[in-house]
């Protein structure tokens, strides 16, 4: 896998090029909010609602208990 290349200019104003692409469609290249540092869906998902969210540390690992239960069942009730 390949790492994102991100080069800033700020000749006239602040932009930057990069060749990450979208997280959703994978297709095209994503937005990068400049304020943030954070990669955003390309503008074609973006307009069909597909968003970035953050999410709560607990939430998140509550998310990912839940498909290592789907993926490995047997899993936690051995640790246990």
């Amino acid at each position: 896998m390949e790492l994102a290349k991100i080069e800033v200019k700020t000749d006239g104003g602040p932009w930057c090029e990069h060749n990450m692409p979208c997280s959703v469609c994978g297709k095209t290249v994503a937005v990068m909010d400049m304020n943030s540092g954070t990669f955003e869906p390309c503008w074609e998902c973006q307009q069909q609602g597909w968003l970035t969210v953050r999410l709560p540390r607990w939430l998140a690992r509550w998310f990912r208990r839940r498909r290592n239960d789907r993926l490995w069942p047997c899993a936690r009730k051995e640790a246990s």
